[in-house]
């Protein structure tokens, strides 16, 4: 999906169709002070920094091997019929990798199977390290014919299988009928689909990652009422799911440190639990969930005055939090990032790149020296590896990936890079699993 990829948590205006959606109204910003049932400590004072703080220099030891040459490998192609799509997952399984892509068709009168309009599916490819197809594309979910819409599915490790988790809607705010729902679909330890589960009725999108105990946490916006004109006022949740695709206990409610005005909002893992990072005004705010899922007791870090224009993607590493963007300045696209420090002080704020092109989406992938940033130039697969002192490594170029465009989605594995690229034109989408070495410094 070309342009630039936002993953807002509690947007909800891929509830309607893409040509018009509803509006939104967060709660009240007061519950932000208010207690949380998740844990009651108050919020602790964040230091007011403005200017580069100094880190204690950052030694990553000596750079493991990785061996193989950089490929490039198509694994996927459009199903006929649908127009466009976006690449959602990406996790090492059984020797290889589970991916996770999902292709919409152009909404409004006239689609090309003459249904109902709106359809999207989620299709989960299997490849091995070398990039090669080892079975056939399994579509987990089409909408085809029907009023649902699938919102960007998500893929964790679960266990001794995976979980993907999506949202399905019937409608658009302020229809009769509207309903919405987060959707559970286990994968064995063979990475084959185990059906679905409706897990919360009245959530939109959720984000997920997973945890040591084989638990997925996730993060979603409860649909709290919506109002005349289709207006969705909305609360964020926290809800654990058990790899069978049960839930732990029923979702709680997150509104105390995770308000519903938060923007950008990326949860990645943290170590063996996971973490929060979000931008709310000038500010931007880490919040830390510990190995059983529940809000960390030290609550919100906060760096204030960052003035960030969005968060792309994060990274939250033993010694310290990266997040990356893009934006347009004086007619040039840039590729910035900012280090903070556990304790919310910035440390470096920096440019990466710029340079005349489309505006690219980055994304974070941790790997030796900290956490490497990709974006995509031209249909050149660029990096830069970050460490977390703020130090920024020279920009590498990657493989070069045929009119790759869009979100890159990656793991890393020391100096390895596994990713997954959708390419080729609107109509004639299909994805590419690229993987190559980062270079020594």
């Amino acid at each position: 999906m070309h342009g630039k990829y936002l993953s807002p948590l509690f947007v909800v205006a891929l509830l309607a169709a893409c040509d018009g959606g509803p509006s939104i109204t967060a709660t009240a910003d007061a519950a932000v002070d208010a207690a949380s049932p998740m844990d009651t400590a108050a919020l602790p004072d964040a230091t007011d920094v403005s200017v580069e703080s100094d880190a204690l220099p950052y030694d990553a030891g000596a750079p493991p091997p990785c061996e193989g040459e950089a490929l490039v490998r198509s694994i996927g192609s459009a199903t006929v019929g649908y127009s466009d799509g976006e690449v959602a997952g990406l996790v090492p399984y059984r020797g290889g990798f589970l991916a996770l892509w999902r292709e919409g068709a152009l909404r409004g009168v006239g689609t090309l199977d003459g249904s109902v309009p709106g359809r999207d599916q989620i299709t989960l490819l299997t490849v091995d390290p070398n990039g090669a197809v080892q079975r056939e594309p399994t579509v987990l979910r089409s909408t085809a014919g029907t009023r649902i819409d699938l919102s960007t599915p998500t893929l964790t490790r679960a266990g001794d299988g995976a979980l993907v988790l999506y949202r399905e809607s019937v409608g658009s705010p302020g229809d009769a009928d509207f309903t919405t729902r987060v959707i559970a679909a286990p994968l064995d330890s063979s990475g084959a689909p185990l059906g679905v589960m409706p897990l919360l009725t009245g959530y939109s999108d959720p984000l997920a990652t997973g945890i040591a105990s084989g638990v997925t946490l996730g993060l979603a916006a409860r649909v709290v009422a919506v109002l005349d004109g289709g207006t969705a006022v909305v609360a964020p949740g926290a809800f654990r799911v058990r790899p069978g695709g049960e839930l732990t206990a029923p979702a709680v409610d997150v509104t105390a440190f995770i308000p519903a005005s938060a923007q950008d909002v990326v949860l990645r893992p943290d170590g063996d639990a996971a973490a929060v990072l979000y931008r709310r005004g000038a500010d931007v705010y880490v919040v830390r969930f510990d190995q059983g899922g529940l809000i960390d007791n030290a609550g919100p870090r906060v760096t204030h005055n960052l003035l960030l224009p969005s968060i792309d993607d994060g990274a939250v590493l033993a010694d310290g939090v990266i997040v990356a963007w893009s934006e347009e300045l004086n007619g040039q696209s840039v590729v910035a990032t900012a280090v903070l420090g556990l304790d919310g002080t910035l440390r470096a704020r920096r440019v990466i790149e710029q340079f005349v092109g489309d505006l690219p989406p980055v994304t974070l992938v941790p790997s030796h020296g900290g956490a490497t940033a990709l974006w995509l130039r031209d249909g050149l697969l660029r990096g830069a590896t970050i460490q977390p002192d703020g130090v920024v490594r020279a920009a590498f170029d990657g493989p070069r990936i045929l009119e790759g465009g869009g979100r890159i989605v990656a793991v890393g594995n020391g100096r390895r890079v596994s990713a997954i690229v959708q390419t080729g034109p609107r109509g004639r989408r299909s994805v590419a699993f690229t993987r190559f070495c980062i270079p020594v410094p």
